[in-house]
């Protein structure tokens, strides 16, 4: 599937469902570098505190690794999001990247930055597991 075979309706549609999702990653990915920078200007003055008890050093640390997770995640999202809108600008979009095929329109509505039908993303699925 081409560009074409979506509409322009919907191809606009779904750029600025990309362009949107762009921004909130950046906007969560911004606040969590702000944050880690407040935790380790803290440490470094002095003013981090108290390490408390071991249950709370190991809330602590949890709650890092879910923060650490979560910006890896997110990090990975819009390295997608934004391979999906240079495909958009280069007319490549919409196409999947192993059988050539259309990935469909309603498959890019529900993940915008699809890169591959369903069914080859099942066997690429399926071929991760072995």
């Amino acid at each position: 599937m081409t560009t074409s075979a979506l509409t322009d309706t919907q191809r606009e549609q779904l750029r600025v469902l990309l362009e949107q999702r762009k921004e909130q990653l950046l906007q969560a990915l911004d606040a969590i570098q702000r944050d880690t920078l407040a935790v380790a200007s803290d440490a470094a003055r002095g003013d981090a505190e108290a390490p408390g008890s071991p249950r709370d050093q190991a809330n602590n640390m949890a709650a890092d690794m879910v923060r650490d997770a979560e910006a890896a995640r997110d990090h990975a999202e819009l390295v997608a999001v934004r391979a999906a809108l240079e495909r958009m600008a280069d007319g490549s979009y919409g196409e999947c990247m192993d059988c050539g095929q259309g990935v469909g329109a309603a498959r890019l509505l529900a993940q915008p930055s699809a890169l591959r039908c369903i069914a080859c993303q099942s066997k690429a699925e399926a071929r991760a597991k072995h």
